[in-house]
């Protein structure tokens, strides 16, 4: 038997509480139905303002909440009433109203049993569930997406290292990469990068703090998580290869970074070109990356194809240059 009151004050009788457990039930968006064995209605509080109760006539189920709930509400109360356990049933009406129903049958002080229903609102508790469950696809989905990039990445570092301490080196650094902008489109709420952001974090840990190397200029445009993903790893790529083989740190050189905007027939298409110099406006003297070696890859062909664009990465007398072209919001 269930103990109604843990504890009370010895002046204060039950019928003093009504007040108090009515006001409770409305603020938790509850409302409670008290029928007899025979299923008269004794007594209804607080129903949700889909429903309502026609004050010239005697409460029924079907007669409020029509025939098909009202149905279901009759069979839920008879299995109450008959194996004394309690019942629970869950009502849609339309994409956005949720409500449970638990039904319970026990005896009241003349004997007889009563029935009590408990109407909650669960809407705001479904709409939450809902939103948990698209967010843990989303997760799902991009996290298959980052093991799929880690897999390739292990694959062809592999490919294309003459030792194993290169490889471990290589690797490390291109999923570190990943890390880094997998961290900025985690903190954006999965929406993405802004492209300044994106070459701060993949260039700041190389440069030694000399933030005046490197040099934005144009439109800082949210990228979407797949391409904030594939540029970090194009700008990692690209500053590894300046400072590893490059003048940049020695020779007081820049990097020039400029992010442009243009439309064409299909929509929007974002430019990124990297400049490489050396002081004074010089030619950078870093080697350009061999043509048979991974990173040369990644930035001629699968950061350009995983964000639907195009790319071009020369040594000339201009300096390194790499330009990349691809439609915005591309995911």
């Amino acid at each position: 038997m269930v103990k109604r009151f843990l504890w009370h004050a010895h002046d204060l009788g039950e019928e003093n509480l009504n007040s108090f457990f009515i006001s409770a039930l409305v603020d938790m968006r509850a409302s409670l139905i008290l029928q007899n064995d025979e299923m008269d209605y004794l007594c209804v509080t607080g129903l949700p303002d889909c429903w309502t109760v026609d004050k010239d006539s005697v409460p029924a189920d079907i007669a409020i909440f029509g025939p098909e709930i009202g149905a279901q509400l009759m069979a839920s109360k008879q299995r109450a009433l008959k194996k004394g356990v309690t019942e629970q049933l869950e009502v849609r009406l339309g994409e956005d109203r949720t409500f449970e129903f638990r039904i319970l049958a026990m005896p009241a002080r003349s004997g007889e049993n009563q029935v009590i229903t408990t109407i909650i609102d669960r809407s705001e508790d479904r709409r939450r569930e809902k939103v948990l469950q698209q967010l843990l696809r989303e997760v799902s989905h991009r996290s298959k997406n980052l093991l799929a990039i880690i897999q390739s990445i292990a694959t062809q570092t592999s490919q294309h290292s003459d030792s194993i301490e290169t490889y471990v080196q290589k690797f490390r650094g291109r999923v570190f990469s990943l890390s880094r902008s997998q961290d900025l489109i985690t903190d954006s709420g999965w929406r993405g990068a802004h492209v300044q952001e994106l070459l701060e974090q993949q260039v700041g840990s190389y440069i030694n703090g000399r933030t005046e190397i490197v040099r934005f200029t144009g439109e800082n445009t949210l990228l979407s998580p797949n391409a904030a993903m594939h540029i970090g790893l194009a700008f990692h790529e690209l500053v590894i290869n300046a400072i590893t083989h490059g003048e940049i740190l020695r020779r007081d050189g820049r990097i020039d970074v400029e992010s442009a905007i243009s439309l064409d027939e299909t929509g929007k298409q974002l430019t990124l070109t990297w400049d490489e110099r050396t002081a004074a406006g010089r030619p950078s003297e870093t080697p350009a990356i061999p043509a048979t070696r991974f990173g040369r890859a990644i930035l001629e062909r699968v950061v350009p194809t995983s964000v639907g664009g195009v790319a071009a990465y020369s040594l000339g007398t201009a300096g390194v240059r790499y330009r990349i072209r691809f439609p915005l919001g591309n995911d």
